[in-house]
């Protein structure tokens, strides 16, 4: 509890200017994983320096340059920010240069005073989790559940769930919370079987896989061994191969292109040693995750470069911290579901750094990666879980159009609360 009673100071010490020191404790706390970067960025009183992978020095930061810098990463794209850095190399930005940049960003940090509406112009961009809610699409995406009725294996009832409906009646119900304060919110996906392209799998493979492949081939973004295996090769192993990755960076664009103040990735779990999903579980957790743990192989392409320093210049992270926690400890009040803590699972012990915030992680996931924005990745509840799978089934309940379940409705009510709360810290 002592964490939560304190993120109200901890998130108005983040809004002020960024420092060396805190660019510092941000490589520390969250984007260090293991110590594996401790050959690519050095440190001085007044500066930081960054490497590239054959140990030469790329980019140096001045302190008086990181208020600029920080205004200028989060409201601009890894191709300009690769440009301004190509000319700035290790040389201090001249006053003109500053200039230049302080007038093309403006940080916002824009809480209504209206007491009736206070998330009033606040833009919020929700992304529902995957997009299968049939089994032949769930084959590929794996991401259902699907025990068959049998009493002797302890399935006394047929369970039925597809992840990508939860998130999406999730994410449709939070939605309407939202609008009635005032935010101006934006979904990746509108429909509850739709990808991000705005068709099903099936529709997207039937109309869209050969002339994507192929443009993606004729523009050198894809070597012709690679084409030829995606043009042949069955759903599964071109969803996993290629469609997967594709669909989250056209979600990050999308949102990106919304230029949102919040972002709310939306996400169901699973027992990780409950594998494969043919029968419930007894464990439950929630968690949240945000942006960070990278190593030395994240850093070889230029845009993901441009992701890390950006985490590294802003305080984007320390404020996705901030939110998360408030997230996390909403689902364990609402929802009655103990807090993750890092042996609870092997990914939260193999893949992730722990925050100072019970139940929030570092992960290089690709949306927490690419997203330039505040952000809370939520992983509200498990599945499995014995009594959560038959209570998911259910739609005996009714709320902003949405047929569902009480369940839903209240992770819908944390993520709700979480970002309410995080709202008020804020100081314009």
């Amino acid at each position: 509890m002592r964490v939560f009673a304190t993120v109200f100071i901890f998130l108005c010490f983040c809004l002020q200017a960024q420092t060396i020191k805190q660019c510092q404790q941000r490589f520390s706390t969250y984007l260090n994983f293991h110590g594996s970067l401790n050959g690519s960025v050095k440190f001085s009183e007044n500066s930081l320096s960054y490497f590239n992978p054959q140990g030469k020095k790329e980019y140096t930061f001045y302190e008086e340059e990181l208020p600029a810098l920080s205004l200028f990463f989060e409201q601009s794209t890894p191709a300009q920010q690769e440009a301004l850095l190509r000319t700035k190399g290790l040389k201090p930005l001249s006053k003109k240069q500053l200039d230049s940049l302080y007038n093309a960003s403006q940080k916002k940090y824009p809480v209504a005073s209206d007491q009736l509406m206070p998330l009033k112009g606040m833009k919020i961009a929700l992304d529902p989790g995957h997009f299968s809610t049939n089994l032949a699409d769930a084959q590929a995406e794996q991401k259902f559940l699907f025990f068959v009725k049998d009493s002797a294996s302890g399935n006394p009832d047929t369970v039925k769930l597809f992840e990508s409906l939860l998130t999406f009646h999730t994410a449709t119900i939070l939605k309407g919370m939202l609008e009635e304060q005032g935010a101006i919110v934006f979904m990746s996906r509108n429909e509850a079987d739709h990808t991000s392209f705005g068709c099903n799998f099936k529709t997207w493979m039937r109309n869209h896989r050969k002339r994507t492949l192929d443009s993606l081939l004729k523009a050198g973004n894809m070597p012709p061994e690679k084409h030829r295996k995606l043009q042949k090769c069955n759903e599964y192993t071109f969803f996993w191969d290629f469609f997967r990755d594709y669909d989250l960076a056209n979600r990050a664009k999308k949102i990106n292109d919304f230029q949102p103040d919040i972002t709310v990735i939306i996400h169901y779990n699973v027992d990780e040693k409950n594998a494969p999903w043919k029968q419930h579980t007894k464990k439950n957790f929630s968690m949240a995750f945000i942006g960070g743990a990278y190593t030395n192989d994240n850093l070889s392409k230029t845009e993901s470069k441009m992701h890390f320093l950006r985490m590294l210049l802003s305080d984007q992270l320390n404020r996705s911290e901030v939110l998360s926690a408030y997230t996390v400890r909403n689902f364990n009040s609402v929802l009655s579901i103990a807090i993750a803590k890092s042996q609870d699972a092997s990914y939260l012990k193999d893949n992730c750094l722990e925050t100072n915030s019970p139940g929030v992680f570092c992960r290089n996931l690709v949306l927490c990666r690419k997203i330039n924005s505040v952000l809370v990745y939520g992983e509200s509840l498990y599945q499995d879980n014995e009594n959560e799978s038959r209570i998911l089934m259910r739609s005996d309940k009714d709320l902003y159009g949405v047929k569902t379940n009480e369940r839903v409705m209240n992770v819908a009510r944390s993520y709700y609360n979480g970002l309410m709360e995080y709202a008020q810290g804020i100081k314009r």
